[in-house]
């Protein structure tokens, strides 16, 4: 069955070149709506597989209809895949979004390829959902730490050893 989006945007421009995106990528099943209140609304009757959602809707945010979604109980999926569409990705902003429990962020103007590359992340890579008394989003641990058990041991007792690194070719002088 094709993935379901909901597209939360204002700007009909930035919808309909959003929307001619995700439909060339072979989703044809995209969903808008123009406001915080109506994404509400529209997730407790379906049950999309990820959110797209612009931060400047107006009088709420798409941080604060995130931080809505990740506490909602009454939603089909309070869990979903949720990415903030942003012209103004600076730090602060980037920070408070992965504080929040966003999936990812992307940067306008929305360019096919890192639309692309965030789908593939989101959806086909996704990240173990945790929910904790102070956060519910996806795990924001990016590396695993099964992948050298020994790291954390050396690390605690300070016994690391700092060697030649064989993958650094040193400058020719």
């Amino acid at each position: 069955m094709p993935l379901r989006i909901l597209l939360v945007e204002d700007h009909d421009g930035t919808a309909v070149t959003i929307t001619a995106m995700l439909n060339a990528l072979g989703y044809s099943r995209v969903s808008r709506v123009r406001d915080a209140e109506a994404a509400i609304a529209d997730l407790k009757e379906t049950a999309y597989d990820l959110l797209l959602c612009d931060q400047q809707l107006g009088l709420v945010t798409g941080l604060t209809l995130l931080k809505m979604i990740r506490r909602h109980e009454g939603l089909t999926n309070p869990m979903v895949p949720f990415v903030l569409v942003t012209a103004h990705a600076e730090g602060p902003l980037v920070n408070e979004a992965v504080s929040a429990g966003c999936n990812d962020v992307l940067v306008k103007p929305v360019m096919p390829e890192a639309l692309l590359r965030c789908l593939d992340q989101v959806l086909n890579r996704p990240r173990a959902f945790v929910k904790t008394k102070d956060y519910t989003g996806p795990d924001r641990r990016r590396r695993k730490t099964l992948d050298n058990p020994g790291r954390r041991a050396e690390d605690q007792t300070g016994q690391r050893k700092l060697g030649r690194n064989p993958w650094i070719t040193p400058p020719k002088t």
